[in-house]
């Protein structure tokens, strides 16, 4: 396991948080996944934070699976510009699989990785995903509707 990785579990342990799957990728960059769920207006959301030996830990929640497509992709768009523009620590990507995907990427080294950061974040994400998960819903399940 990594150092980012070993820090961010010893933290979970110590403070009793035990809502992640662990898994080591075994790969070059010796890339540990944190996985779980985050629950947004009863929904359960997909999190994983991927921590490995670079200096881009990534806070990563799939908001809508395979939903955008030709009939709401310019509304999809638009939208996520404006939270784009509104929100310094996240960005929205629309995936090519049509995924809806919200990032969080929070540069540092093994020395300076704050585990308490991530949690930071994630409470950050619930309440950014809270405010805005019905209107990226709409917006994509709407323009779907119509297109039937």
């Amino acid at each position: 396991m990594n150092k980012k990785a070993e820090k961010f579990k010893k933290m979970c342990d110590e403070n009793k948080i035990n809502c992640f799957q662990i898994e080591e990728l075994k790969d070059q960059l010796h890339t540990v996944l944190f996985r779980s769920f985050l629950e947004i207006e009863g929904m359960q959301l997909p999190i994983v934070i991927i921590l490995d030996d670079s200096i881009y830990p990534i806070i990563r929640t799939q908001v809508i699976g395979k939903g955008v497509n030709e009939n709401n992709k310019n509304d999809v768009v638009n939208i996520v510009n404006s939270l784009n523009a509104s929100y310094k620590a996240f960005k929205y990507i629309v995936s090519e699989q049509g995924e809806i995907i919200l990032d969080a990427c929070l540069p540092c080294s093994n020395d300076t990785f704050d585990p308490n950061l991530i949690r930071v974040m994630i409470d950050v994400a619930i309440t950014n995903l809270t405010e805005n998960y019905k209107n990226i819903v709409k917006t994509v399940w709407e323009d779907n509707k119509e297109a039937k």
